[in-house]
């Protein structure tokens, strides 16, 4: 079984750049989110979505909250989804 890829580690560790999608360069220059590594870990990723839920006028009491819990990246995607369409 060998040549299953280990999904885990990838999706919890190489997370495409949001900001530049995973190029490493925005708008002709080095993107100021990933520096140009193309990927981010799992910190950036979900300050990087809390931040985004926040300028998109989500309840910042809720975003709080978040902040303190420091959930997965796939239950704040829901979380902002969930944000975007009661809006």
């Amino acid at each position: 079984m060998s040549n299953i890829p280990n999904l885990t580690e990838s999706v919890n560790t190489h997370w495409d750049c949001p900001e530049c999608g995973g190029t490493g360069i925005l708008g002709g220059e080095t993107c100021p989110e990933c520096l140009g590594a193309k990927y981010i870990d799992i910190d950036a990723i979900t300050s990087w979505m809390l931040a985004f839920m926040e300028s998109r006028g989500c309840n910042p009491d809720e975003i709080d909250q978040l902040r303190t819990e420091h959930p997965d990246p796939l239950t704040l995607t829901f979380c902002l989804e969930l944000c975007i369409a009661l809006k």
